[in-house]
């Protein structure tokens, strides 16, 4: 597929990393020279500098493209150049924006505006907070199938029951309604089999209905209520979007903001939040804005490493969760040496979401392809949704007859509403939801897990 990038910023970089190793033909434009020397010297893409306009389209092969994707800093840059990318005969646009009255703007207009997609990181990143925040318990909650199902990630203490488990013994003693479906211990990620044995320290994946994962949890003893005080400390966008989508879920916000002027427009687009003009870098003054009577802390500003210092304070101060957004990838190790769990990077959930679109581009015309995806632990492993056609050839045989890939788990099964977790008799029905985890790259329809 020949994709443009437009934007060799932090998420343009890194969806073009992603899209070039998954074998597209891409071009990126930036109008600074030296952002695109990573591209030339680490990425097999091409790369034009200069600042956009219809002629540089027309270099960059707008009118052969099949997609483009306008990541640029400003939302009406990113619009304008896929309006103009859509003239010269692109077939898919996306854009990227980001401010709040743009974006409910761009989500009512957009077929008049002839996008594909938009994608705003930092709501997106609001989101996945604020789904975390809704079940403390874990370092990370990824829906599936409308919510019917869910992927939760967490981490084994040193007393959880499930250490030294046998894989094979889990459904003697938990609900057989979940099934831990990836791990990753060190360096290594695994598929488990039946003989793994779970260990302390390990990062662990469980799928299942929402309902089942709670009551695993339970029956693990480290169940955690809903947060219903949070504070969020940084009043970019990101934390606007997630005091917005706090409040709407019922809890009480507290946003601290060191901006007098930033102040005054948040409490005018969130009232009903508790917004706090101080200097939110310094524990002495989260401690007297009640840090310790909160039940989560959310450290969003603009400056990684003061996030990730605010969000390990607050645990050793004794607040049960504590979330750090980051960035810079070289700073994520030592975001979880200070023992913050799954540091959120916007970068790589806005990445996810496009190569999502892209390879249900590559099939759209088959009934069995990607609904969602989602890659976990650190990249290196894929959740997949896809929808059964009733032509596929997995759809009515027993899945131990199937001939599935080694590196393929089928997961969960959705059917009727309900989340299934499957045995060896199970079959797939057409119309069914299947959630697939592989260790591989660039599936794009349901009979990808079949050996070739």
């Amino acid at each position: 597929m020949n994709i443009i990038v437009v934007g060799a910023g932090k998420i343009g970089l890194t969806l073009t990393q992603y899209l070039t190793r998954e074998g597209h033909d891409v071009t990126v434009i930036d109008r600074n020279p030296e952002r695109l020397t990573l591209v030339n010297t680490t990425m097999d893409a091409i790369s034009i500098a200069g600042a956009v306009d219809i002629e540089l389209l027309r270099l960059a092969g707008a009118d052969k493209a099949d997609l483009l994707i306008a990541a640029t800093n400003s939302d009406e840059s990113n619009i304008l150049c896929c309006m103009m990318g859509r003239k010269l005969g692109v077939g898919h646009t996306i854009a990227r924006v980001r401010r709040q009255e743009h974006y409910d703007a761009v989500m009512l207009l957009r077929d008049e505006l002839g996008l594909s997609m938009t994608i705003n990181p930092d709501y997106d990143t609001a989101g996945e907070i604020s789904r975390v925040l809704r079940f403390p318990s874990a370092a990370k909650v990824e829906p599936f199938a409308k919510g019917q199902a869910e992927l939760v990630e967490f981490k084994l203490a040193e007393d959880n029951p499930l250490c030294g488990m046998e894989l094979k013994n889990f459904h003697s003693r938990f609900d057989r309604g979940t099934l831990i479906c990836a791990v990753r211990r060190g360096g290594q990620v695994h598929i488990p089999s039946g003989d793994f044995v779970l260990q302390a320290g390990d990062s662990v994946n469980v799928v299942g209905a929402p309902k089942h994962i709670h009551s695993f949890f339970r029956a693990m003893g480290v169940f955690k209520k809903s947060a219903k005080n949070v504070m969020i400390v940084g009043g970019g966008h990101v934390g606007v979007y997630l005091c917005r989508q706090l409040l709407g879920m019922g809890i009480r916000v507290t946003l601290a903001e060191r901006d007098p002027d930033k102040c005054v427009r948040i409490k005018d687009i969130v009232p009903k939040a508790e917004v706090i003009c101080c200097d939110g870098s310094r524990p002495d003054i989260l401690e007297e804005e009640g840090l310790r009577d909160m039940d989560a802390l959310v450290a969003v500003t603009g400056t990684d490493e003061i996030n990730i210092i605010l969000a390990s304070y607050a645990r050793s101060a004794g607040v049960d969760k504590a979330v750090a957004k980051v960035n810079e990838e070289h700073l994520v190790p030592l975001a979880e040496s200070f023992g913050i769990e799954e540091p959120v990077q916007p970068r790589y959930i806005t990445a996810q979401q496009v190569l999502q679109y892209v390879r249900s581009m590559d099939n759209a015309s088959s009934a069995s392809g990607v609904e969602m995806l989602r890659r976990i632990l650190d990249g290196k492993l894929e959740v997949l949704e896809f929808r059964a056609g009733v032509s596929s050839p997995c759809v009515g045989v027993a899945l131990k007859d199937l001939p599935t890939r080694p590196d393929v788990l089928v997961a969960a099964i959705i059917r009727d509403g309900k989340c299934v977790i499957p045995g060896g008799s199970d079959e797939i029905w057409a119309g069914d939801s299947v959630l697939a985890v592989t260790t591989r790259t660039g599936m794009t329809r349901l009979e990808d897990i079949l050996r070739g």
